[in-house]
């Protein structure tokens, strides 16, 4: 008779159901769109990448129409967002990063060069002398 209650335990799972007390399956891996952080991107408005970090420290490069392992997949990349569609049934079905940080263009800026030098610095020099 000790076979019938361990018939009864194993039965859900030799139907296929889930264990009830297991945690859901995030197929669409919803938990981890908090962790991930949009850091910058590069490129011109035909071609550009955005640098996104994940939950573990660990940099990704993304494309607009590249899958990412989770299923997401990328729709747009600006300067200041990038928006993915997390997949076919998933909640939310959208997602958008916004940029974080400072916008730190000081190192775009023209340099103030001392008077009389040209573009790498060195002094220019005056026809006929």
């Amino acid at each position: 008779m000790a076979s019938k209650p361990v018939l009864i335990a194993l039965l859900p799972l030799l139907i296929g159901m889930r264990d009830p007390f297991a945690p859901p399956v995030d197929r669409c891996h919803t938990q981890q769109l908090t962790q991930w952080h949009y850091l910058g991107s590069i490129g011109h408005m035909q071609r550009r990448i955005g640098l996104l970090k994940d939950g573990e420290g660990k940099w990704h490069r993304v494309e607009s129409g590249m899958p990412f392992e989770t299923g997401w997949r990328v729709l747009d990349i600006t300067d200041k967002q990038i928006t993915v569609r997390t997949g076919e049934g998933c909640d939310p079905a959208l997602w958008t990063w916004i940029k974080e940080g400072k916008n730190d263009e000081s190192m775009d800026k023209p340099v103030d060069l001392p008077a009389g030098t040209d573009g790498a610095g060195r002094k220019k020099r005056l026809a006929g002398g």
